[in-house]
């Protein structure tokens, strides 16, 4: 994806992000989750198996769609945090598709909606005081897609 015009927070700043997020939502620490990489466009957090397993030994289903959800809501939270614009950001509908078992650790990459649709939450947002926009998430094991996930996701402005 093109890098956009606007402001985007470093990799240091989303990394004390997602610290502050692990802290507030337990189950990402139990998780074992970690950032990875955020270039200001896409997001990708990760998980080791191990802590993650169910009754099969492979990653449980809800630990999967756990990853592939918050790091669709963390990219939209941080492009809101570059934009200075304080929000709130909330899964409003998604839908998942199990590819296959995964039988290792484990990372969501998502990529930020294009900047036509970026502009176009925005305008919504000053217009409406709320909007929404879809994220494309995928969690991938052993270098093959096991999951992907279509997110609906509410924005709002945090008045609080």
């Amino acid at each position: 994806m093109a890098s956009s015009p606007q402001a985007s927070s470093t990799l240091a700043e989303a990394q004390t992000f997602w610290a502050s997020v692990r802290d507030e939502i337990p189950m990402l620490s139990y998780m074992q989750t970690s950032l990875e990489a955020w270039d200001g466009q896409s997001l990708c957090i990760a998980a080791p198996l191990a802590p993650n397993t169910n009754d099969k030994s492979t990653a449980f289903a809800g630990s999967l769609a756990t990853l592939a959800t918050v790091t669709g809501w963390a990219t939209l939270t941080l492009w809101a945090k570059s934009q200075y614009v304080p929000c709130l950001v909330a899964a409003a509908d998604s839908h998942i598709r199990y590819r296959k078992p995964v039988m290792s650790d484990f990372k969501a990459i998502a990529i930020l909606p294009s900047a036509e649709d970026l502009a176009g939450l925005k305008a919504r947002i000053a217009s409406h005081g709320r909007g929404r926009v879809s994220v494309q998430v995928v969690v991938q094991s052993a270098g093959e897609d096991a999951l992907t996930l279509e997110a609906s996701y509410a924005v709002w402005p945090n008045e609080g």
